[in-house]
């Protein structure tokens, strides 16, 4: 709202332009040589104005007293500004203006509502009696509204919302406000209301209406539970540096637990960096006395010069307390954590790498590390490149690979380490010297591969590959310093595919279609027993074979393709039916040369359309019910026959699912603010509001048995589902059941009631031995802000 300008405008600019416009009939009396000047400065200020457009039923001018009457519809526009008012009065000895009756303003975005305008140009403040104003998208109305600044406003009795309903759901209610436009909204003695219930008093509340990011305090949000008592959580300070980054630094209060400090920040640089950094430090108070711990979490990743990368991503806490109270279920129920750092950056046609990691078990209080990892390694590349050949020679198809890592491992078992241990230390179990409590290792493995592919006739895939690896280690398990091992490999593949295809011959063109794979391999692997006396840790190590051995491998890969319907509407199912099997035979073995069979059957049909069904009072539009399932079994060779398949572990899982819109009509609903629409004009409902919604149920059935399905060791049940009851209720449901032993694992339900600019969500969780609930109560248009919650949970 700028009511200086509109009124300067009016003031500066109708006395002048009444000379041209005015209406004949309209008596003018006479004025005196004085006021014809200052009507001339007027007139001449106008000429440099854009425009200005004036309407009323009728117009009095009084030259002598300087005085400006305008009556009956009165509209007066300048640019994006207007305003309107039964009748208005300009004194221009005074310097002040006054409108009479209804009266409505517009400056931009802004509009007031208001009767009895008054109005002094020279101090630029004014007041409106009975005010409505929009806001930066919120409702505001006083019994007075008065303009003490140019941007900020003072209103008594007045009520603020951001429902855009005629009757709003929820409001707030001060005896005294104060509007700093463009910023934020203070008042003293506050009431929410929700559906004309009062709920809270505030002493004082301020609450920002500014756009974008901005420097602020945050809503914090109270709660109960029975482990924390009462609390009020997220006391923050927001603030925004600069146009990449976002910090908060907030404090959780615990009736029984004590306090938590945390700050987070949040960073984007566009196509230079990106991160963030999560702390906590918190006082915690139980019966085993009090703690202090600590958190941190933290990511970012850089974009470098040449296309290289560095990533860094840390997560530490001092003891797993810090997150009894987590709503999030991966610190919940966290059992390791892991922090690394990672450089990345291409040499060529090379790659180089460099990082280091750390886990860390939360269970049993263990810590390993790789400090440093390097690798360097070149991808598979054809030989006639270094040859300085084209690939128009015969081998075009030999190809090489190389990679060389350097690696530095050590395992962290004592609960009383020191920081010597996580660089090096080799320490033993004084109960058992063969068990290290902190272990360390280096060591250097180089890996060198060449291979040669080509198709033979167009048909035959054939492949033949030999690697060769050596790896230096710090020590053996014989005490050795500084040994050195190596082991080798060679192989011959060979694959085709065949295809069949059988035609119903029908005019759509219906079709299915069959194509299997067969693969055959024959690798060598020489006795490798002598590095059984080489540690394996990180990226290092050897093969250990015990035995030569020479496998024979053979794998049949077969799909069913399914072809429906004409060329416009054809439907495909390119994986309705699959069935991979897989053998392998090691030709060096004395006796019982293949290994077990393994078999993996596929059927996914995809979804099929069910139409719609209606009712006279509902409907249930685009219907789809989908089936997936999966079998996987292994069959002992040497003990099949013709009356024993002998079948073993198999596991078969099967998911049912349907899911489709479901349509709801309200035919009487809630009438809108039209206030400040079209300043007041009337709109009319052109029928019902009509709404859709997608709504869905799945079952999961899976199950393990050792021989028979009909007998089985495992059997389990999940179920989610999901769906909108009515217009303003939605409920979703998720539960773990196992058959076998006739125990519900896990369950999770979800409730929620829209209240149109409020929400009310209702949860509860259960999993093993622990279920906890909460009851949340938010608001839509401030999710982040305005938000009351309870929780409990329990132990068993």
């Amino acid at each position: 709202m700028k009511i200086p300008v509109l009124c300067l405008l009016i003031l500066l600019l109708i006395p002048g332009l009444l000379l041209a416009q005015i209406s004949p009939g309209v008596s003018v009396p006479q004025s005196s040589d004085a006021a014809l000047d200052s009507l001339k400065i007027d007139l001449n200020a106008a000429s440099s104005l854009d425009s200005l457009f004036y309407a009323a039923d009728s117009i009095r001018a009084y030259y002598e007293d300087e005085q400006i009457w305008l009556h009956g519809n009165t509209s007066i526009d300048y640019g994006d500004s207007r305003i309107q008012a039964d009748s208005l009065f300009l004194d221009l000895k005074r310097e002040q203006a006054t409108t009479f009756g209804l009266t409505l303003m517009q400056d931009g975005g802004q509009l007031l509502i208001g009767e009895d305008v008054r109005y002094d140009i020279r101090s630029q403040t004014g007041r409106l009696s009975k005010g409505q104003s929009y806001i930066e998208n919120g409702y505001y109305s006083g019994e007075e509204i008065r303009k003490i600044d140019s941007t900020i406003y003072d209103i008594d009795g007045g009520s603020f919302t951001t429902c855009d309903l005629a009757e709003p759901s929820f409001w707030f209610w001060a005896k005294a406000m104060r509007i700093y436009q463009k910023d934020k909204v203070v008042g003293k003695h506050v009431v929410a209301y929700v559906n004309h219930l009062p709920i809270f008093y505030f002493p004082f509340v301020t609450m920002s209406i500014k756009r974008g990011r901005h420097a602020g305090i945050l809503v914090p949000e109270p709660g109960y539970n029975s482990v924390d008592g009462k609390y009020i959580r997220d006391l923050a300070v927001y603030y925004p540096y600069k146009e990449f980054a976002d910090l908060t630094l907030g404090l959780d209060l615990m009736e029984k637990t004590g306090w938590k400090a945390k700050f987070d920040t949040r960073y984007l640089m566009r196509y230079y960096y990106n991160g963030g950094l999560a702390a906590s430090y918190q006082k915690n108070i139980n019966s085993a006395g009090t703690q202090f711990d600590w958190s941190l979490r933290a990511n970012h990743h850089h974009e470098l010069p040449e296309k290289s990368a560095l990533d860094v991503s840390l997560d530490f806490i001092s003891n797993k307390r810090i997150w009894q109270s987590s709503d999030l279920v991966d610190e919940s129920l966290a059992q390791r954590l892991s922090s690394s750092v990672s450089y990345r950056k291409p040499i060529g046609t090379t790659y180089l790498s460099a990082g280091a990691l750390y886990n860390q078990d939360l269970i049993n209080d263990t810590a390993s590390l790789s400090l440093p990892s390097v690798s360097w390694s070149v991808s598979s590349r054809p030989v006639y490149e270094l040859l300085g050949r084209g690939s128009e020679v015969w081998y075009a198809g030999l190809s090489y690979n190389y990679n060389v890592r350097l690696d530095h491992s050590g395992d962290i078992r004592s609960k009383d380490h020191s920081f010597q241990d996580y660089i090096w230390a080799n320490t033993p179990d004084d109960d058992n010297p063969d068990v290290y409590q902190v272990e360390h290792h280096a060591g250097i493995r180089h890996s060198l591969g060449l291979s040669n592919s080509y198709n033979y006739r167009g048909w035959l895939n054939l492949r033949q590959s030999v690697d060769y690896n050596e790896a230096w280690f710090d020590r053996d398990r014989n005490g050795e310093k500084w040994v050195r091992g190596n082991d080798y490999s060679a192989s011959v593949n060979g694959s085709f595919n065949l295809y069949g295809l059988r035609s119903f011959g029908s005019p759509a063109g219906n079709a299915i279609r069959h194509i299997m794979t067969p693969s055959v391999g024959l690798s060598y692997l020489p006795d490798h027993s002598d590095n059984s006396q080489y540690y394996g840790f990180g990226g290092i190590s050897l093969r250990q074979n015990t035995k030569e051995q020479a496998n024979l491998s053979f794998s049949l890969a077969q799909k069913w393709q399914l072809k429906l319907g004409e060329e416009r509407k054809q439907r495909r199912l390119n994986d309705l039916l699959s069935w991979d099997s897989r053998i392998s035979a090691n030709l060096l073995k004395d006796d019982k040369h293949f290994s077990d069979i393994t078999h993996t059957l596929g059927f996914r049909p995809g979804s099929l359309s069910l139409g719609s069904l209606k009712h006279e009072s509902w409907a249930l539009k685009n219907l789809k019910a989908s089936y997936s399932s999966r079998l996987s079994l292994i069959q002992e060779t040497h003990k099949v026959s013709y009356d024993d398949l002998a079948i073993k572990n198999q596991y078969f899982s099967q998911t049912v699912g349907i899911g489709g819109d479901a349509s709801y009509a309200e035919y009487f609903p809630m009438p809108l603010n039209r206030t400040f629409t079209a300043f007041g004009e009337e709109h009319s409902s052109t029928g019902p509001s009509i709404a859709s919604e997608g709504w869905n149920l799945s079952v999961t059935h899976d199950l393990f048995a050792p021989k028979s399905l009909l007998n089985p060791r495992s059997q389990n049940l999940r179920m989610n589902a999901g769906f909108k009851l009515t217009q303003n209720f939605s409920l979703s449901y998720s539960n773990y059941y196992n058959l076998k032993d006739k125990e519900l694992i896990s369950q999770s339900i979800s409730l929620g009631r829209d209240l149109h600019c409020w929400k009310l969500d209702f949860s509860f969780t259960k999993r093993n031995e622990y279920w906890d609930y909460r009851i949340v109560f938010f608001n839509k248009q401030f999710p982040d802000a305005l938000k009351f919650k309870t929780s409990d949970s329990k132990k068993y």
